[in-house]
């Protein structure tokens, strides 16, 4: 199995008021690095011919928090046209019931992974799940060197 994390990744922070648009997107973007570091653990045990369940489950249930949380972290003003650096994309705001059904499929998608108990059910969900991360990224999510 994959080495042990001495302390696993976190949940999602409390979001600001979005009365400091640069505050509140940095806030944003820090939670989604935490959400990452929680995929990374979730990542690394898929590949492992022994996923460790103890460092699995929690990770999971993180990834479900943000899951429930993600959708209200894009209010009007914190995209592009803030000013501010963003890798989110106008589309977000533009497009938002689009946002909005691939929020609630991450939302649906974390559940089942957050239920899933053993390794055979992780392995079963993890690429659902994973993949629900990426439509949203490859739809409404600018990289670095195309926005």
């Amino acid at each position: 199995p994959p080495a042990p994390v001495a302390t696993g990744p976190t949940g999602p922070a409390v979001m600001p008021e979005a009365t400091d648009i640069a505050a509140y997107m940095k806030a944003r973007h820090d939670n989604y690095k935490a959400l990452g570091a929680n995929m990374k653990v979730l990542q690394d045990n898929f590949k492992s011919d022994t996923p460790d369940m103890a460092a699995v489950a929690p990770a999971a249930a993180n990834v479900k928090l943000f899951a429930d949380a993600i959708g209200a972290w894009f209010p009007a003003g914190t995209g592009p046209d803030s000013g501010n650096e963003t890798e989110a994309k106008a589309n977000i705001w533009t497009d938002r019931a689009t946002f909005d059904a691939a929020a609630a499929k991450l939302q649906a998608e974390a559940v089942k992974l957050a239920a899933a108990t053993d390794a055979a059910a992780f392995k079963a969900q993890f690429p659902a799940t994973g993949g629900s991360c990426k439509n949203c990224h490859d739809t409404f999510r600018a990289e670095k060197e195309d926005k």
